[in-house]
This record gives structure tokens, sequence and C-alpha cells, in this order.
């Protein structure tokens, strides 16, 4: 039960006055991804790669090669969330991919309604989803995944559909960025049914300056009040094609138990393999650490066409239009002679 006690506290925002519960698999409120959660969650605008299947799914429009994902989150009291991605560039202007996020409790004492103790049980919450992403044109970029959602606990089980969406608009060094998550779906169990919480993102990023970036994002997760969320991450060269990557963020609408809100992070980049990290601190509750491998591989996104509109059609003069005039007989022994010439070809010694 503390287990779970602890679990609610913390996805419950400020909240005196934010209504917490009635919403069904709460996790998936929590920030994916050790880059993402460095960010504090600032991530629907600069993602361009396999994490943006949890945040915003137009970003893996963006990625130039398949990825595959991995990530473990640590979180609190015997909490973990474990995460995998995939996407494929499909050609020019579409790429196709999947994800899984999923929460395990860990073991926890079952009570019956007496209070007395009831041995052991563990819960597992897990989303599937699978979707495509491309190029609408203008520097604009869409994505929408169909998700699969199930709850086991206790050796109760539920099941529900939802769906997510994202719009993503690149502007030069500027990214704009926006998506809905959760939506359309109810988690049925028994004869009861519950509400997923609806996520809805919208952020900038922007490359101010080479090898720096910024971003920030206006998030409202299901019940929980509106909360607002700023990133940076630089790169510094460490050899050829290799990086190291310092990111911090900050969240505001935590809870007075769960810490200031502050997230750190570092990252390597060895070519087409990264390795990322995230600490984010929850005050009284403890600390939280995840980590994450990504691999691109493949052949590189073929370029789109360019498409010429072509020149105009070159206007002809009345007289030009008019069939020209048989040549003389001498015009033609002129002209002859002329082409005779063109093909000899001298040498000088």
């Amino acid at each position: 039960m503390h287990t779970f006690a602890v679990f609610f506290l913390l996805l419950s925002a400020p909240p005196a006055r934010a209504a917490a519960g009635g919403e069904a698999m709460p996790f998936l409120k929590l920030d994916t991804g050790a880059r993402g959660a460095a960010l504090s969650g600032a991530y629907t605008a600069p993602g361009d790669d396999a994490l943006s299947v949890f945040y915003n799914p137009a970003g893996t429009a963006l990625a130039g090669k398949q990825e595959i994902l991995l990530g473990h989150n640590e979180w609190l009291v015997g909490i973990r969330n474990e995460t995998l991605a995939y996407l494929r560039p499909l050609g020019p202007g579409l790429t196709v991919f999947g994800g899984f996020n999923a929460l395990f409790s860990g073991s926890m004492g079952r009570y019956d309604a007496a209070g007395a103790a009831d041995g052991t049980f563990s819960a597992m919450e897990a989303a599937v989803s699978a979707g495509l992403a491309g190029d609408l044109g203008n520097n604009f970029y869409g994505g929408a995944a169909l998700k699969a959602l199930s709850q086991q606990a206790a050796g109760m089980k539920a099941m529900a559909w939802a769906g997510d969406a994202g719009l993503l608009k690149v502007a030069g060094d500027w990214k704009i960025g926006a998506a809905a998550s959760n939506f359309g779906g109810r988690l049925k169990l028994g004869s009861g049914s519950f509400g997923l919480p609806f996520i809805l993102r919208a952020g900038i990023a922007a490359n101010l300056i080479e090898d720096l970036m910024l971003s920030a994002e206006a998030v409202k997760a299901g019940k929980s009040a509106a909360a607002a969320a700023f990133g940076a991450e630089a790169r510094v060269l460490a050899g050829p094609r290799q990086y190291f990557v310092f990111r911090a963020g900050y969240k505001t609408g935590r809870s007075r138990y769960a810490g200031t809100g502050f997230t750190a992070g570092v990252g390597l980049i060895n070519r087409e393999l990264s390795v990322d990290y995230a600490y984010a601190p929850y005050g009284e509750l403890g600390d939280a650490h995840r980590v994450t491998v990504s691999l691109k591989f493949g052949k590189r996104r073929p370029a789109a066409p360019v498409k010429h509109p072509g020149l105009p059609p070159a206007r002809v003069n009345r007289k030009e239009r008019q069939s020209p005039r048989p040549e003389t007989p001498s015009e033609a022994e002129k002209k002859k002679k002329d082409k005779k010439a063109a093909g000899e070809v001298y040498f000088m010694w």
C-alpha cells in the first residue's frame, strides 16, 4: 500500500486544488526517457528521434535513419519504468514507428477486509503503440498512433484503446510543436470504466547558438493542474562525431513533498550510439534515475526530390510563328559547305 500511496501522491499536482484520482494508469503522466526527463519533459518541440514516440509522434518524421531505443527508469520505493521504441523511415516523407511503455510496481503487501496481512501481489501497467509520421509540406510534419493499454493487479485485468497525435513546424533554427495523448479511450474493469489521463502539450525550441538548444513547454496532464517546463541542452565536441551532452530542466507544479522541480542529466554520443542519464530529485520521497540507450542504423533516408516549377513558355512573335520560307539553291549550298568545314579537324605539329 505504501508503494501506491507514494505513486499517486507524486502524480497529483499542487494539489490542494487539483482533483487527484478518478484516472486510470497515471504512470502515463511520467516523463519518459533520460533525455526528455533531464529537460523536465520539455520535449514536444525539440524531439527528432525515437523518444518522440512518447511526446510528439510528429518528431519521428525528422529522423534520418532507423533507430531503436531502450530505457530504464529506477523510480521510487521499488517502482520501475521500462521503455522501448523503434522507428523506420520508409521514404523521403514517411516514417513508421512503435513504442512500449510499462510500469512495474514490485511486490506489495495484500490485506483482507479486516486489515490482516494476506500475502503479497504485484501490479503492471503497459501501453503499446504503433503509428505513422510524415512530411505535410511547407516544413510542417504530422504524426499519429493507435495505442493499446492494459493493467494487471492481483489477478485482475483491464484493457483500453486510445490515440496519440502531434504536429511540428520547423522554421530555420526554431521548432514549434503540439501534441495530444491518450484521447478517446476508457479503461474497462469489470462493469466499470475509468478515464485515461488526457495530456495536451505545446512547446517551442530554438538553437540560438551552435550546439546549444533551449526549449519551453506548457502541459496539461489529465486532472492535474497545468504546468510549465523549461530545458537546456549543450553539446561539447569530444572527438570525430563524438560529443558530451549536458542537460538541465525545471518544471512547475510539484507537490511540496516532491522536490523543487529541477532535473539534470548527461549524455554521450559516439557516432550512431547514444547513452543518456537523467537525475530527478523528489524531495522527501527520494530520487529517480533514468538511463536510455539508443542506436541508429541502416541507410540514411533518401532526400525528397526537388520540384522545379519550370520556366514559362517563351514568347514567340507573329513573324517567328510563320513557316520559314524555302531555301534558295545558293543558300543550301553555302550551308552544306559550312557544315563540312565545321566537321574538319586540323593538326598542328
